[in-house]
């Protein structure tokens, strides 16, 4: 497998999006900025007391995030398609995604079982209490996740430019990131750092002002309308930024050459 260069990823990341901003933008308009206000708007202030409400809106924040991922990739990787199709394409391959996922929490639920227990007998996890969970316990979930997030997010591309089953998927992202981990995983951390500072300082400062000049963010109120808008906005410019160059990442990896001609409509 070739390396993977991130600085080539990112020139080509800002070629893209200097050519097709805005119909990218568009894409992003429909399927992030729009469902994840509505969804913010509905959101319960107190997620235990409507467990069924909130645990359908995370569904449908989810579900609208692997279609606006695989839409995105699309127009990022080429070649030319419209809006239009690229939303469909998205829809088209969200099972197959959300299956890939699924797999993937399943993989890492039972690997992370026997290694936990192994520890443990180890003496090497125990927490301060029964009830809490120990730093070292922490910390091996939390590699865990990242490393195979840090893989499983080139399945988002593959859907976007080829087709196959969620089992082709999490094949076909393994091959990719083979040789590449190290650098795959600092690109997700720098994108999730990046969009923690710049959600929690909207939240913090923007949030603050809203809830100060409208009242609290209760559900369906004006305020928690604006302030679900100023987090979509954020998520929405991350989205299309982290989708774009991961994009052009599967390209590199792929070997499917320089950037593809432009997107020639935003139409249906």
């Amino acid at each position: 497998m070739p390396k993977l260069s991130l600085s080539r990823a990112w020139d080509e990341t800002r070629q893209v999006l200097s050519r097709d901003g805005r119909l990218i933008a568009a894409v992003a308009l429909a399927i992030v900025v729009l469902p994840q206000t509505v969804i913010g708007l509905f959101t319960p202030q107190s997620p235990a007391k409507n467990f069924g409400l909130a645990f359908g809106l995370l569904l449908a924040s989810l579900l609208f995030g692997f279609i606006a991922q695989v839409a995105i990739n699309r127009l990022g990787i080429g070649p030319s398609t419209t809006v239009g199709a690229a939303i469909m394409r998205g829809v088209s391959r969200m099972p197959a995604l959300l299956g890939a996922f699924l797999l993937m929490m399943i993989a890492l639920f039972i690997i992370l079982i026997p290694i936990v227990l192994v520890l443990s007998l180890l003496g090497m996890v125990s927490g301060t209490s029964s009830t809490e969970a120990s730093p070292a316990v922490v910390l091996i979930i939390l590699l865990a996740v990242a490393l195979s997030y840090a893989v499983f997010q080139l399945a988002v591309p593959a859907a976007a430019a080829e087709d196959g089953g969620p089992l082709h998927l999490l094949k076909r992202s393994w091959r990719l990131a083979k040789g590449n981990y190290l650098r795959l995983l600092g690109f997700v951390a720098m994108m999730f750092i990046g969009l923690m500072i710049v959600l929690l300082a909207g939240q913090l400062v923007i949030g603050s002002i809203i809830a100060a000049a409208l009242g609290p963010p209760d559900q369906l109120s004006l305020s928690a309308l604006l302030i679900s808008l100023v987090a979509a906005a954020i998520q929405a410019l991350f989205t299309v930024v982290f989708a774009v160059m991961l994009a052009r990442i599967y390209t590199q990896l792929a070997g499917r050459g320089e950037v593809q001609a432009s997107v020639p409509s935003s139409g249906i």
